[in-house]
């Protein structure tokens, strides 16, 4: 007979037991979604405090009222479509935990999981993604997300009398009775909701987890679209290049700069010598006024090497058409790109492609990355073998974050304290500056190792370096770091860059007399095409930055761009 038969209660499992409730799918659903609302978007709020209107009146806790409804609607119209009795648990789960690491590196870094950056999550190298992981990752996510999960998982789903129909109906009319709701208040005050909601329309990018499944969802959308075979339209297939004035072959090294930021580049008036040795370089120029196309790598590049404008770029549309590099190669121009970085970003598949980021090299490599001096190995001896025109492209690792510390030697360890550690939370924002100017300080060195290479062949090659970032980086102004803000409302540190240009055959005090008016990534298109000489429709002359400085095409093909 068992003990249950007998009357005697059943022994009680040993050990830590959680909680098992008995809830409806609604009442799980409201108690997700207000978790959210509560725990997980404090970047939302602390973003609502900056640009809420000063005082504690009426009209601000309403608005407050409003945005608290709005933020819980947006995360059950998220949530909603999962309750799906088989899925309800499973789905929930993984939004849980997602949600919990998004909330963990926008309340770290300041950063907001848009479709740039779920883009460049996605291109990020094991190397990169390793510098972001750590201890106060994991114990954010075990609180923030594995503890409600099991909660969850915990939760036995029952249904009313009426059945699952009912249920249905029922979350239906709920997630009705929200949107009606806040649409019954915006309505009420709309004047002044509706200016200070268009003044302030950022404010939902950091709502999480609805902004980043939104994000995540237009992304894989379009890696899918992109997948699917298309047709690569030519562009400036009536280019031809004219031959060098001086004779010698034209080679331009166009070095390819990662978050480096015009704001601390000496040659741009910061206040320290993080670029003393470019500095010495009497006929070195720096464009004090250059703007990004973009503020995330997986954008800037594939756009400042398009024939399309920022205002035009795309994805799709960038990678359905050739770039500068393809226009430059179909006229005899010798094309390689060598990479430090993640990848190219779709610029160099059709050209040749040299990835360094595993080179074996004592003193500049490591078992997971290089220093950037490794990109002129090999170098100095393909200079001295130039029989014709040459570009070579270097892509820098630069200053990418957070783990700047991991970007220089330790000879170019100048600025102290830095920060030396990868959860730069931890270390203070002089520390974190310390270390960034840092990096900086180390592609001065490389560059200026560049040019010096160049000077050693002047009487074989006529030679130009050129030099720009891909975006900048936040290092803790008004709370925000690292880069990959929405463009629309980033800081300038995000889209001021530095630009560099070195070359005997241009006129330096030309270049000087323009270097502080306004140029952005738009102009790189045709500024190199310029540097060769290159004659198509496609080259709009007054985007040139070198044009009538002595590298500039013949009027003949001065005609007006084509924009394909």
């Amino acid at each position: 007979m068992s003990s249950e038969q007998a009357g005697t209660p059943a022994p009680k499992p040993s050990g830590l037991q959680l909680p098992r409730g008995r809830l409806g799918t609604n009442a799980l659903l409201l108690l997700v979604a207000l978790y959210f609302v509560l725990t997980q978007n404090l970047p939302f709020w602390r973003h609502i405090a900056e640009v809420l209107p000063p005082g504690l009146r009426f009209a601000n806790l309403y608005l407050l009222a409003c945005l608290f409804v709005a933020l819980f609607t947006m995360q059950l119209l998220i949530i909603a479509p999962l309750s799906a009795r088989p899925i309800l648990k499973p789905m929930l789960i993984i939004v849980l935990l997602l949600a919990a690491v998004c909330s963990y590196f926008m309340n770290t870094f300041g950063v907001v999981i848009d479709k740039a950056m779920i883009a460049n999550a996605l291109q990020t190298d094991r190397r990169e993604a390793g510098e972001l992981l750590g201890l106060p990752l994991l114990w954010h996510l075990l609180w923030a997300g594995v503890l409600p999960a099991v909660l969850v998982a915990r939760v036995q789903i029952v249904n009313g009398s009426g059945g699952r129909l009912k249920a249905l109906l029922l979350r239906v009319l709920l997630v009705f009775a929200a949107v009606a709701l806040l649409l019954a208040m915006i309505a009420s005050n709309y004047k002044a909701i509706s200016l200070w909601g268009r003044q302030n329309r950022e404010v939902r990018v950091y709502a999480t987890p609805s902004y980043p499944v939104y994000s995540a969802f237009a992304q894989l959308t379009a890696q899918f679209k992109s997948k699917t075979p298309k047709h690569i339209t030519p562009i400036g297939t009536d280019a031809t290049r004219a031959p060098s004035a001086s004779g010698k072959p034209r080679v331009v090294v166009l070095v390819v700069g990662e978050t480096a930021r015009a704001a601390n580049f000496q040659l741009d008036g910061y206040d320290r010598q993080t670029t003393p040795e470019l500095a010495a370089i009497d006929s070195v120029v720096s464009f004090t006024d250059v703007h990004s196309c973009g503020t995330a790598t997986a954008v800037s590049v594939p756009c400042m090497f398009s024939r399309l404008d920022r205002a035009q770029f795309s994805d799709r549309k960038a990678d359905a058409q050739e770039n500068l590099l393809d226009v430059l190669q179909r006229t005899g121009v010798q094309v390689l790109w060598r990479d430090n970085n993640s990848d190219s970003k779709g610029v160099a598949v059709r050209v040749p492609y040299v990835d360094f980021r595993n080179h074996q090299m004592p003193g500049l490599c490591t078992s997971d990355s290089c220093f950037d001096e490794v990109l002129l190995d090999g170098l100095d001896s393909m200079l001295a073998d130039t029989r014709g025109d040459r570009i070579v492209v270097l892509h820098l690792l630069g200053s990418h974050g957070p783990s700047y510390y991991r970007r220089y030697p330790p000879a170019f360890r100048r600025f102290t304290p830095d920060c030396a550690q990868d959860d730069v939370q931890s270390c203070s924002r002089d520390t974190i500056v310390n270390a960034y100017d840092n990096t900086l300080l180390y592609t001065d060195h490389v560059l200026a190792e560049l040019i010096g290479m160049l000077q050693r062949h002047e009487a074989q090659i006529a030679p130009t370096l050129l030099y720009l970032s891909d975006h900048g980086e936040s290092l803790g102004e008004n709370g925000l770091y690292l880069h990959g803000m929405p463009y629309a409302f980033a800081p300038e540190e995000q889209t001021h860059i530095p630009l560099v240009l070195w070359s005997p055959e241009l006129d330096a005090q030309c270049l000087r007399a323009r270097r502080d008016q306004a140029y952005s990534q738009d102009n790189l298109f045709d500024t190199v095409l310029g540097l060769f000489d290159v004659h198509t429709s496609i080259y709009r002359p007054d985007a040139d930055m070198t044009r009538g400085c002595g590298a500039a095409p013949a009027a003949a093909s001065d005609s007006p761009a084509a924009k394909p």
